[in-house]
């Protein structure tokens, strides 16, 4: 069902690359009334619009973080050479699950989630069968609407990059004209605000190109 043309909505995690971007375009679109951030610290941004509450994602979200609101937008996520292998399971896999159950749970109608490219449950990478089993349980959780993104190469200024990363992205920024391989962050993010207010129902799933093309909507 499409949404009222003011919307409240939540934002995950707002640290990381995409996570940042998306909260600002939340912030600037005049069709969001209210945005509730979580984190695990206190916000460094100020906003009429923004509510910000400091949650424990290892001891579990509550319920109450996400009541009366529309919508969940969800951009967790960390590596398995950055966290370890548990590390990466437990944001990747039980942080993100956490936050859609509970989500589900308070009544939110909408459930978006940042995924990956080549996500698939029966994967032999533990990083793509990962992605791919949450986005398939998410899916399960029978939203009125869940929309999963599946972004190809993010291309931004990272604040933890290794050289090689940097120069690759780069490289398919210049090469990769047409965004078959890469995606611009604020594309990702305004391509996950424009879907909030999209006339669809049931279950979703958006890859790069989809995404871009989502962007450019008016």
């Amino acid at each position: 069902r499409k949404l009222k043309k003011k919307s409240s909505g939540i934002n995950a995690e707002y640290g990381g690359e995409t996570g940042k971007v998306l909260l600002q375009r939340l912030l600037d679109d005049s069709r969001v009334s209210k945005v509730r951030t979580l984190g695990r610290r206190e916000s460094t941004i100020t906003h009429e619009k923004l509510d910000h509450k400091i949650v424990d994602f290892e001891a579990g979200l509550s319920e109450d973080v996400f009541l009366e609101q529309d919508v969940a937008m969800c951009t967790l996520g960390t590596t398995r050479g950055k966290s370890g292998k548990e590390g990466f399971l437990r944001v990747d896999r039980d942080y993100i699950l956490d936050f859609a159950t509970k989500s589900k749970a308070a009544g939110v109608k909408q459930f978006h989630l940042l995924s990956s490219q080549g996500a698939n449950a029966d994967s032999s990478f533990l990083y793509l069968q990962t992605k791919g089993m949450v986005d398939k349980k998410v899916h399960e959780m029978e939203f009125e609407r869940a929309v999963v993104y599946r972004p190809s190469v993010l291309l931004c200024d990272r604040q933890e990059s290794r050289w090689g990363e940097a120069v690759s992205r780069k490289l398919l920024g210049w090469f990769d004209s047409g965004r078959r391989m890469s995606i611009h962050v604020t594309d990702l993010a305004q391509g996950m605000v424009n879907s909030i207010f999209k006339e669809q129902e049931g279950n979703s799933i958006l890859t790069n190109q989809d995404i871009i093309a989502r962007a450019k909507e008016t």
